[in-house]
């Protein structure tokens, strides 16, 4: 059983949160993996949540994170009036070489994604994405990615595979499994035009921080039709991070990373959540924290909307834009948009997430990119 490669957390560590969180806090909510009661029961759990400390391959200069740290911080909120049950399964050791540790949470992922319950992964570098992208191989559809990070990962100078390479693999993967790969948050000053060439070359989209900053609404359709989403820290601000040493002027801020954070709980596509690249102070920690809490807090909002054709949950608009015509659905209930694509060469339909603005674009006349990009990729 892939689980039994978790450490768990030290008993000291418990005793003393034992003895300083009152009743009503995460950690009197949830199952937890210790050397005394051994590995959680999941079978009942909606969530899980696994620390990982594999840095050998980032790209960027990375130490070990303390990540009982965080857990402290995360443990001390409060938890909502959720309907969720959550295990926290301990760490990941790193084996001997990092395809050894790709391995272990690959098996993790997998055995977790065939009970449909979603792992939240804290630590390690953005290339552990790639073997949660990979646990997908044994299911018949494609799967979509968003990264929230300043930069693209597109990197083609090494075979190896890093922090800033690892989409590289995925998209050459031999499975064909990626549908759509979505960057938000990138800075134009730290990618090359190599790099956007290939985004566009690929029919993949991406949001700037200036974008995302002025309206980060933009971001909800993405993370709603995403299974996997990452979330780089070094993408934060310095005065979000309170990195003052790598931070960086310009990046996202405090308010909207767990505003993210939430929007990718919401998804009911969304099976893994992961925070890499982390930054080891205690502002930083409570950040992390509070942007899994309104993770978890999305997750417990999640609705189930589905049946496009069910006039009495949906309105549908078609709208005659030059030369086509473009299909929208509203949810009655949510009030979400979604766009549908047309797959002729399958005989198949699929409904793309969307916003208002799509549709008063294509009312404008003017078809929306994210329509003619999942167009091109079909």
């Amino acid at each position: 059983m892939s689980l039994e490669l978790l450490k768990p957390i030290s008993n000291s560590l418990i005793d003393e949160l034992n003895e300083n969180y009152l009743q009503g806090s995460i950690f009197k909510k949830l199952d937890i993996h210790s050397l005394s009661s051994g590995l959680p029961n999941i079978e009942s759990s909606n969530v899980c949540i696994i620390g990982v400390n594999e840095y050998r391959n980032s790209f960027f200069e990375s130490e070990p994170h303390d990540l009982d740290n965080v857990r402290k911080e995360f443990y001390k909120l409060k938890f909502s009036n959720w309907k969720l049950s959550i295990a926290d399964l301990g760490n990941l050791p790193n084996g001997n070489t990092t395809d050894d540790t790709y391995h272990a949470l690959y098996e993790i992922c997998k055995e977790l994604l065939s009970k449909k319950i979603l792992l939240i992964i804290i630590g390690g570098s953005n290339d552990l994405i790639y073997p949660i992208f990979k646990s997908f191989d044994s299911y018949n559809y494609k799967v979509n990615i968003a990264s929230i990070d300043n930069q693209f990962d597109l990197y083609q100078e090494s075979d190896l595979v890093s922090g800033r390479t690892y989409m590289n693999k995925i998209i050459i993967d031999e499975s064909n499994r990626l549908n759509d790969f979505t960057n938000i948050g990138y800075q134009r000053h730290l990618c090359s035009h190599d790099e956007l060439q290939l985004m566009e070359k690929l029919f993949f989209e991406y949001i700037s921080l200036g974008e995302i900053s002025e309206n980060n609404t933009k971001a909800e359709p993405i993370m709603r039709n995403s299974h996997i989403v990452g979330f780089d820290m070094k993408s934060l601000s310095s005065s979000a991070s309170f990195n003052q040493i790598y931070g960086n002027p310009n990046g996202i801020d405090s308010r909207l990373a767990c505003i993210l954070g939430k929007y990718a709980g919401q998804s009911n596509k969304t099976s893994f959540f992961g925070l890499f690249e982390l930054n080891n102070n205690i502002v930083s920690n409570k950040l992390y924290s509070e942007i899994i809490w309104y993770f978890l807090d999305g997750v417990d909002k999640r609705i189930i909307e589905s049946d496009f054709n069910d006039s009495q949950t949906f309105n549908k608009y078609i709208v005659q834009t030059s030369g086509r015509d473009i299909i929208f659905y509203k949810s009655k209930l949510s009030e979400k948009w979604w766009m549908l694509i047309d797959n002729s060469k399958n005989k198949s339909v699929s409904y793309l997430p969307c916003i208002e603005t799509d549709y008063l674009d294509a009312v404008n006349d003017t078809i929306p990119v994210r329509w003619l990009k999942a167009t091109k990729r079909i």
